[in-house]
Order: C-alpha cells, then structure tokens, then sequence
C-alpha cells in the first residue's frame, strides 16, 4: 500500500501543514463529549436493571442487546447516508434521538415494550453520532495525523465513560432513577443545538492515493471481523463484570470503569501518536491480543480486582479503537469512508450484541466465569486474520 498523500493543493490554509487542532474539530470533540456524557449514564444500566427491576442476567443481556442490534443492522445503511446527506444533520438527529430517549425512561417501570423501544431508539443514535463524527473528523485532517484525530476523538467520549457513571450513580441514589436519566437526557437535547455551529461538509482536505477497493475487500473483512470481536470483548466486560462483582458482594461499581478510563486516557494522550509512527494494524493486533488476556482474566474476578480489571480493559480499547479505525479509513478515498466505517461500525454493535444476547442465558446456566472465558477465546481468534490483513497491506 501507498503511504500517506501530501496535501491537496485545494485543502484550506493552516490545514495542509498537518495541523490539527482546527475550530471545526475542537467543535467535533466537544459535542462528542456532550453525548458521551449523556449516552454513558447508561453504562450504569445493569445495576439499575438488577437492583431497581430486579432483572435477571438474559434480561440484562437481551435489554443491553436490543440497541446494539438496531445499531449493528443500521450501521451499513447509515454509512451509506453520511455520504449522500449532510454529515452535521445526521449528528443532529442522533444527538436529539439519543435526549429524547432518555428523558422517556422516566415512564419505565418494568422490563417491557417501552424499554425495549427506547434501548433501539438509543442504538440508532449511538451509530448516528458514532458514523457521523468519525467522518467528518476524517474529512477535516491531514491523513499523517488520522490515527492521533481518531483517537482524540475516542477520548473525548471515553473519558465520559468513568465521569458520567460518577455522577449518576450518586444522583440515582438520592433523587432516583429517573431523575438521573433525565439530567442526561437534557444534556444530549442542549448539545444538538451545537451542531447548527459546524459548517456544512467541506471538499476533504486530502484524496487517498491509491485506488478505490470494495468494502468487502479481504483486508477490510479482517478489519471488520476485529471490530465485531472488540465489541464481544467490551460488551461481556460492560454487561456482565457488574451483576458478576454485585454477586461476589461488591457494593459499587463504579471503579471499574474508573480503572478502564484512567488506562485509555493514558494510552490516548502519552501514546497519542503510536498507531502514526509505529503502524496503525501493528498496534491494533498487539491491543487485538491484550483484549483477550483482559477478557479472560475477568473470569477470575473479585471486588478488589475491579479497578485492575478496568484498567486492562482501558489499556487495549484506548489503543485498539484509534489505530483500528485509523487502519480502516486510512486505506481507502474519501467517498468511500462512510460505507466503510458504517460497516465496521455495524460490526462493533453486532458483536456487542450477540455477545450479550446470547451469553446472558449462559451466565444464567453456568455462571458469569464461562462467559468471560468463551468470550476471551473468541477475541483471540481475531488476532492471526488481523495480522494477516497488515502484514499484506504494507508499510
């Protein structure tokens, strides 16, 4: 494969240097944050379905699913919508669709309809906002800076991961549920109006120099198929590390995720640039690896391990995440970004989703250990096809 292109000629001034830290992107990670912020008091989402609903673990898994499974099949088909649409009004409806969810489980009272609607509504917004920020941000940025812009960009909304659980789980606690859902869900309505300050899509500030290839391409396939098993390993570890520490008699969760952000904040600021200089699919694949180790090693959980655990978790997601993506986007042209990254998005949520769906009975059954051990195995399997994939793609 080509390296990275020089500029084009017609990328705006101050753009064409490599610079990042434009006004339109400082934007995209604020409104990124925003939503993180509101989409991530539901990471808290099993507690309140174990302790307020008394859930049991299918319950748990099949209500996380339902977004994940909307997301998975809308991912391609929204893709192809940010390349035809308007990539800040597809942000825009996202944003809403996401608030209006949210102030809407204040009416939820038991495992049902109107939870299971609300989770899908969720699921699309999730894949609105995560599509649509991704590509614009691809859009904005000198290519030889893609890995570290994506991985700011995942780290204004992974920091949310540990702040927003902060603040819910205290606000639940005293004023209730509903309230605390509420606050998030007015959050994410304020951040849309944001939107209206993004211009409209500009011409990308560099074309790709290699030839178009298909998204089916078998160096995407494998790319896609290290997506999915990201979204098993975080999905077991999001879903089920809760209810399995509240049954080893953990009172609060909240440090694990604590843990897992502290690590991918590190690993996304002191190691901003390594996907750039190191090779974006070398350090996917050793991040694919570690995945695995974390995942398997949470079969032997214990409170005290929570904060230790997340922190593994956090290690590999900061890096996998920004070098995965920055491997997918950065080997094919601008238009044909979209559709790639709707389908690797649609293989994120569909592996979180049918790693939920279909390891909440297996917990039920068995016990959260079994879980945590096939779902290592599973994301172990992606290792060898990755490296594969980078090993024909060249320097």
């Amino acid at each position: 494969m080509h390296g990275n292109p020089p500029p084009s000629p017609a990328a705006p001034q101050g753009q064409a240097g490599g610079r990042l830290w434009t006004r339109d992107y400082v934007r995209v990670l604020v409104l990124q944050m925003c939503f993180g912020l509101s989409y991530s008091a539901f990471l808290l989402l099993p507690k309140y379905l174990r302790a307020e609903l008394r859930s049991s673990a299918t319950e748990i898994g099949w209500v996380t699913g339902a977004a994940l499974v909307v997301a998975a099949v809308a991912g391609p088909l929204l893709g192809s919508g940010v390349t035809r649409l308007s990539k800040r009004w597809v942000l825009f409806s996202g944003l809403v669709g996401s608030g209006v969810a949210a102030l809407a489980f204040a009416a939820v009272d038991r495992v049902g309809p109107l939870l299971y609607g609300l989770r899908l509504l969720q699921g699309l917004a999730f894949v609105a906002v995560f599509n649509s920020t991704a590509v614009i941000v691809a859009d904005r940025v000198d290519g030889s800076r893609l890995g570290q812009a994506i991985g700011y960009l995942g780290l204004s909304m992974l920091a949310t991961n540990a702040l927003a659980p902060a603040v819910t789980e205290p606000l639940a606690d005293a004023l209730g549920w509903g309230v605390a859902f509420s606050s998030a869900g007015v959050l994410a309505l304020v951040a849309s109006l944001g939107v209206l300050s993004i211009p409209d899509d500009p011409e990308p500030v560099q074309e790709v120099d290699h030839p178009p290839i298909s998204v089916a391409d078998r160096r995407l396939l494998a790319t896609y198929y290290a997506s999915a098993l990201v979204g098993v390993g975080l999905g077991v570890m999001f879903t089920f590390t809760q209810p399995f520490a509240l049954q080893l008699g953990a009172e609060r969760v909240g440090d694990f995720f604590f843990g897992y952000v502290a690590s991918a904040v590190f690993m996304r600021t002191v190691l901003a640039r390594l996907a750039d200089r190191v090779g974006a699919g070398r350090v996917a694949v050793a991040a694919l690896l570690l995945y695995s180790v974390v995942v398997l090693t949470t079969a032997r959980l214990s409170p005290p391990l929570l904060v230790l655990l997340g922190i593994g978790l956090g290690a590999a997601h900061g890096l996998i995440y920004p070098a995965l993506t920055a491997f997918a986007l950065g080997r094919v042209s601008s238009r044909q970004r979209g559709p790639v990254m709707g389908w690797f998005a649609g293989c994120y949520n569909a592996g979180f989703a049918m790693s939920v769906l279909c390891l909440g009975p297996v917990a039920d059954r068995v016990g959260f250990p079994v879980v945590f051990v096939v779902a290592g195995i599973l994301v172990l399997t992606g290792v060898h096809p990755l490296r594969r994939a980078v090993a024909d793609a060249g320097p």
